[in-house]
């Protein structure tokens, strides 16, 4: 029997600001990590559920099980954990009577869920989330969690929502970025980030913050080409977009090898292995101070700065 080890995709935790209306202008932006620990927190109450219906099921989505955990390595650290829950509460099929077998809706009470456990490393505004395949394959997942977190932000009094951006496998926007003889194009959608860059994206994190942007929507044109120096805007967005303050996937287009190209790159997360079993890890909420919890809780961090090395790790 194959043994089934932890593994998790890694995904940017960016903080995205409501649009200000009438009716929600008393509400104030998150000033540090521990807002967003409470927000976190506050998503696993249960009036919060998210129900989406496809054409042949209705599923409700909630987050439970916040976890606040110790790290062996570095105490200064904060690692949270949520479960995030996609319950079936319905679904069409063919049911057996009495007098045969007809189509319609099944019900279960209490519904069956598929679960997912979410370990957030708080400074960094890094999340690795488990791979669980029912989960990961709809198309919905980050969408309710978006939707949950708001729900909670906004009873709380915050102006935001969090939302999981995958960051990609190491160095593939820059890759791809390098691979045109001639980039024409580049269009992408930065979020504002959190100081966490490289020195070539430090200069336009600070005019985006200067200028009170939290998200950019650039589309640099130029059919003579792009300039591709690290010291020069192109490669600055490049490398905010590589780290995951990004919304979506990167647009690049010019001449590669030869031929005009056009890329989408950026939209699949990176994944990451401990050598612990899945359900032993599953388990460690259920006793957060003992040794294992926190070898757990330190190995799945190390993972994480492994794929994704802190920017003063970066040469």
């Amino acid at each position: 029997m194959t043994k089934k080890y932890f593994e998790f995709y890694l995904y940017r935790l960016n903080i995205v600001e409501v649009e200000q209306t009438l009716f929600n202008r008393d509400l104030r932006s998150i000033e540090g990590d521990e807002d967003i620990i409470q927000i976190l927190q506050r998503t696993t109450s249960p009036e919060f559920k998210s129900s989406i219906k496809s054409k042949k099921a209705m599923y409700e989505w909630a987050i439970r099980e916040f976890t606040d955990y110790e790290h062996n390595c570095d105490p200064s650290i904060s690692v949270v954990g949520i479960t995030l829950a996609r319950s079936l509460l319905e679904r069409d099929g063919k049911i057996v009577t009495d007098n045969g077998i007809v189509e319609g809706p099944s019900e279960s009470e209490p519904p069956l869920a598929d679960t997912m456990q979410l370990f957030f490393q708080i400074q960094r505004h890094l999340t690795a989330c488990e791979c669980v395949s029912s989960i990961l394959n709809t198309a919905r997942w980050r969408q309710a969690f978006q939707e949950l977190t708001k729900a909670a932000a906004s009873d709380l009094g915050y102006s935001v929502f969090l939302e999981l951006e995958p960051i990609p496998k190491k160095e593939e926007i820059i890759y791809a970025f390098q691979s045109f003889e001639r980039l024409t194009r580049l269009r992408v959608k930065l979020r504002l980030p959190n100081p966490e860059l490289t020195r070539y994206a430090n200069q336009l994190y600070e005019e985006m913050l200067e200028g009170g942007i939290r998200e950019y929507l650039q589309d640099m044109r130029n059919p003579k080409g792009l300039s591709r120096s690290k010291e020069h805007m192109p490669y600055a967005s490049i490398e905010i977009a590589q780290a995951g303050y990004k919304k979506g996937e990167v647009t690049l287009q010019g001449m590669s090898d030869g031929r005009m190209q056009r890329k989408q790159t950026g939209a699949k997360a990176m994944r990451g292995t401990i050598d612990q079993m899945r359900d032993f890890v599953r388990g460690i909420s259920k006793n957060t101070r003992s040794k294992e919890a926190k070898n757990v809780v330190t190995e799945i961090m190390e993972e994480i700065d492994r794929l994704s090395p802190p920017p003063n790790n970066i040469t």
